[in-house]
């Protein structure tokens, strides 16, 4: 069982300065802070969204509730902050670009909603299934939060069979920064399996593995879409006279 393979290599740590972890941890942040960047940069230039926009609501309140409750130091919070505040750029670009003139209000309402009602349904989390810092529920609700993000880039490419709003310096930053955050558990998970037990549980180890088969599949699919809209291009000039 993976963890007794933790157990065993309790006493046999390569990884056990806090530094470590809070590297770990700034790197995680910093990848996905260029992910929004990336992110807001096509959405910008494309006028596209690739993904449901109320997607990004659970995100953001997940961004700016648990940077408070689990960051274990300044540089972390710090880190997580700046990340909040990028993926609130994007998502204010994402309404103002990709929404129809005519829902943007609506849709603007309607974040502030879903944010409020995020933030009010993880505190709630964190009282019902009380643990030490509410790390529980912040492993659990940040994959299930991250779970549908590749895969809906993935079907996005399949379905319209274009790039618009997406892009492979997207897509480095944000499978660079899922396998950060699988380091940063990693290392808790074998320096102190006692508390972390649940990273090595069955369910934590299928739900990982299926929020990373979209990102494996995602540069093929990318490349499929990129040539069908290379001959959709050129099937328009044929048409030209």
């Amino acid at each position: 069982m993976p963890f007794t393979l933790a157990k065993s290599l309790e006493k046999r740590h390569l990884l056990v300065q806090p530094s470590d972890l809070d590297f770990l941890i700034l790197s995680c942040a910093i990848l996905y802070c260029f992910c929004y960047i990336f992110y807001t940069i096509r959405t910008k230039r494309d006028r596209f969204l690739a993904g449901p926009i109320d997607l990004m609501f659970g995100n953001l309140a997940y961004e700016i509730y648990y940077p408070f409750i689990v960051a274990s130091s300044k540089f972390q919070l710090a880190g997580c902050l700046v990340w909040f505040l990028l993926d609130v750029r994007f998502t204010y670009i994402a309404i103002k670009y990709a929404c129809p003139l005519e829902k943007r209000r609506r849709v603007a309402l309607r974040s502030v909603l879903g944010i409020i009602a995020g933030v009010a349904f993880l505190r709630t989390l964190g009282q019902y299934l009380p643990d030490d810092g509410e790390q529980v529920t912040a492993y659990w609700t940040g994959w299930f939060l991250e779970l549908p993000v590749g895969w809906t880039s993935v079907l996005y490419l399949w379905k319209h069979g274009h790039t618009k709003g997406q892009s492979l310096e997207i897509w480095v930053a944000r499978f660079s920064g899922i396998l950060t955050a699988i380091s940063v558990f990693i290392w808790r998970y074998l320096n102190v399996p006692q508390n972390w037990a649940y990273v090595g549980s069955w369910p934590s180890i299928a739900l990982v593995t299926v929020t990373i088969i979209p990102e494996v599949v995602y540069p093929f699919a990318f490349i499929r879409a990129e040539r069908k809209m290379i001959e959709k291009e050129k099937e328009e000039k044929e048409k030209i006279p």
